[in-house]
């Protein structure tokens, strides 16, 4: 009996090694992702610092700016004595001078926007917080909760990268959202892109709502020992649900009215509608 227990107890250790090495791991991963999820929540990027991006995108949407003027001309001069045709220069002309100014002011308006989620996010930001993002018992952990947890941790902070991502290109997609919003055909387009970028700067007052959410759930059962992972890893995943359902609602709400533009260009509306009758 002494070797077979000598037997198992090496059994054992050995698996006891491999868990607190993965454990470990683990660990080693997750603590600099908490970092990170807290300063992708409560920073947004200097707009500013991409000008020379932004510029470029300008200077090429400035050299629409004359065909714009030109066809605003065009209607005036030829539709001088129709009161339709002089109803739509004038709407044309209005419109390509709000291109015109909220092109040049993009950059400025961008900035604004992303500083108002900033100032939000600092307002609501509260030190009790910390607690979600420093999780003291990491290493007494059972490995399937380090796991659970791990996994909550790591889709949060993709869906906040990819917000980041979509921030920073976004410093050369809203001149051009502006520019199309006033183009009847492609306002839809113009749009979806403008509601993207306002889902993705205000999106991390929403993670912060669940968080407060989140915190206020734990301090109401602090008394049970599991909360102190729990609520961590419930809060974590909730945010990169959030963010996700946040992402897809933009994507397909963009969709439908882009869809129908496309239908009506093809003609596929009004064949459809003959069609039925």
């Amino acid at each position: 009996m002494g070797l077979l227990d000598a037997v198992g107890g090496l059994a054992q250790g050995i698996v006891d090694a491999f868990l607190q090495t993965g454990s470990g791991m683990v660990i080693g991963f997750v603590e600099p992702m908490l970092e990170v999820a807290k300063v992708l929540m409560t920073a947004n990027i200097d707009p500013f610092s991409l000008i020379d991006y932004w510029i470029v995108m300008v200077t090429v949407i400035s050299a629409f700016y004359v065909i714009a003027f030109l066809l605003v001309g065009y209607k005036f001069l030829f539709g001088a004595y129709d009161a339709v045709q002089r109803a739509e220069a004038k709407e044309w002309a209005k419109n390509a001078v709000l291109i015109v100014i909220t092109v040049n002011a993009s950059l400025l308006l961008y900035s604004l926007m992303l500083n108002i989620s900033s100032g939000i996010a600092s307002f609501l930001w509260s030190e009790d917080f910390e607690s979600l993002f420093i999780v003291d018992s990491l290493s007494t952990l059972d490995f399937i909760w380090l796991n659970f947890f791990t996994i909550a941790v790591a889709l949060a902070v993709i869906t906040l990268v990819i917000r980041h991502i979509v921030i920073i290109f976004g410093v050369m997609i809203f001149p051009v959202a502006l520019f199309m919003n006033f183009i009847g055909p492609l306002k839809p387009y113009g749009s979806a892109l403008i509601n993207l970028l306002g889902g993705a700067a205000f999106m991390n007052i929403l993670d912060i709502i669940i968080l407060i959410a989140i915190q206020l759930f734990w301090i109401q059962f602090n008394y049970l020992d599991i909360m102190n992972i729990l609520a961590p890893t419930i809060g974590f995943l909730f945010v990169a649900l959030a963010n996700i359902l946040l992402i897809l609602f933009v994507i397909f709400k963009a969709l439908i009215p882009a869809s129908r533009v496309v239908l009506d260009i093809l003609g596929v509306k009004s064949a459809f509608g003959a069609l039925v009758g």
